[in-house]
């Protein structure tokens, strides 16, 4: 063994000595908060959720709501998504976020993939060793391995059997393309007028859905040539031109029921087996597995002396065991808290935490500890948050609550100039904007009246514009209209 690695071991093993702990402080039930400063020094940053408690879930969060917008900091993705509505019209209570996944600055995307909410977002990097931590509805988790997700596994399947590959997910689209957009791409697929464009309600968020277990969808709207289309919540738009929309056209059929398969094959790693991406809530790209199966693979970094991973600077992470999941930040790059190599943020997770998994997030300026509505850490831009593209959030999960002062079909007009979303919540793009005293009808949809962002909203129409409302700008017409 090196002496250099020799001298590595010892110090990780002091800084393991030198912890001081503080208590776990109750934020939430299931959710605790604790710091702790080592030798060095170092200050590390922890939040843990409660596998047994079942009032919680952890999900991602993408930098201005959708992947075009760019970036934004931890504080705001809280607060972006505090009061939000799931599918399920679930309200998040947020009570713990940090930040995820490396990205572009150039483009403020992630630089792999990404599942919010149950929503295929962003396809991961194929062939890359590795993807990230993965949530799933059931609450199982797990380290995701060397996926492959590209348009050989994924593909619509129309009624009358027919299927098309999909080129790409939430993309731009190419020359002979057919794209497939979800609510999470932008406020419109923002295309141009050479091709096809067909929108498609869909029955729950369009995630991992093998052939076995597809997503179903009816038609709502076969577009030629019109341009860009609108996202609204629970909808979908399949996107194609060249050949792709002559195929469209031939085969999508307003009021017809199709299927959507975006398949995910695992096939593990040096480190972790193959996972079972189905039921996939939340995750995102990873980079350091810095536990599995309870050890620190350090050899597959420290060998190679990759400067990202022996050097020491800020840290995120994601750990877990079968007990609790952690959200894990260390503070870098000053005399009050010097960060950790991956060894040591592996050592950490192991020793202090009892981890059994962890992997590295984004780390550097990026990394940032927010707790009920304040930083807890100092990030390392001169203390200031850094806008980044996407990150995690722990949550209380309050189950669906909706008004019953307005019923389908029934007429309102508008209480003072208004817009309608393309979601229920201000968390959702604008639709369209209406003036005072415009009539409309409500019109039918499952999470009619669902409580979300301190308000009540309805599912309207209005002429030709359709989205969401809150209760609170809605007046009921009268017999005979007034």
């Amino acid at each position: 063994m090196k002496r250099g690695r020799i001298a590595c071991i010892a110090v990780v093993i002091a800084l393991a000595a030198a912890v001081t702990r503080a208590q776990w402080k109750p934020i939430a039930p299931g959710i605790d908060y604790q710091e702790s400063r080592l030798d060095g020094p170092t200050m590390v940053y922890v939040a843990r959720a409660d596998r047994a408690k079942k009032n919680w879930l952890i999900d991602t969060c993408i930098g201005q709501g959708t992947l075009k917008s760019g970036r934004e900091t931890v504080s705001q993705l809280a607060a972006r998504a505090d009061g939000s509505v799931n599918f399920r019209g679930e309200r998040y209570d947020v009570k713990v976020a940090v930040n995820g996944d490396y990205f572009s600055f150039k483009t403020g995307q992630s630089a792999s993939g990404q599942i919010t909410s149950g929503w295929f977002a962003k396809r991961f990097l194929d062939y890359s060793g590795g993807s990230g931590f993965v949530w799933r509805s059931d609450r199982r988790a797990f380290l995701g391995g060397n996926v492959r997700n590209g348009k050989q596994r994924q593909r619509v399947v129309f009624a009358d059997s027919a299927d098309m590959r999909i080129s790409n997910l939430n993309t731009a689209r190419g020359p002979g393309e057919l794209v497939l957009y979800t609510p999470h791409y932008a406020d419109t697929t923002g295309t141009g007028r050479d091709g096809v464009e067909v929108l498609v309600r869909v029955s729950r968020p369009v995630g991992v859905t093998p052939k076995a277990d597809p997503v179903r969808g009816k038609i709502v709207e076969v577009r030629k040539q019109a341009g860009s289309t609108p996202l609204p919540f629970d909808h979908v738009v399949l996107s194609g031109n060249g050949r792709a929309s002559h195929t469209l056209l031939e085969h999508a059929k307003v009021g017809q029921e199709l299927r959507i398969e975006l398949g995910v094959k695992d096939y593990g790693s040096e480190v972790v087996p193959p996972g079972d991406w189905r039921q996939a809530y939340a995750s995102l790209g990873g980079h350091f597995y810095c536990v599995t199966a309870g050890k620190v693979p350090a050899d597959r970094w420290e060998r190679k002396g990759k400067p990202g991973a022996v050097d020491r600077h800020p840290r995120t992470a994601v750990a877990m065991n079968d007990h609790y999941v952690y959200l894990v930040v260390v503070d870098g790059r000053s005399d009050k808290s010097i960060g950790m190599t991956i060894t040591e943020l592996g050592r950490f997770c192991l020793e202090h935490l009892s981890a059994t998994e962890a992997i590295a997030q984004d780390g550097g300026g990026s990394s940032t500890m927010w707790v009920e509505g304040k930083v807890m850490n100092v990030p390392s831009d001169r203390g200031k948050e850094r806008p980044v593209a996407n990150g995690y959030i722990l949550a209380i999960v309050h189950g669906p609550e909706k008004s019953t002062s307005f019923s389908a079909g029934q007429g309102f007009r508008t209480r003072g100039d208004t817009e309608l979303r393309l979601g229920p919540g201000t968390n959702y793009a604008v639709a369209g904007r209406v003036s005072a005293g415009q009539a409309g009808l409500i019109v039918a949809h499952r999470l009619n009246g669902i409580r979300a962002k301190k308000a009540n909203w309805w599912k309207c129409r209005l002429n030709d514009l359709a989205g969401w409302m809150p209760e609170k700008k809605l007046a009921a017409l009268q017999a005979g209209g007034r």
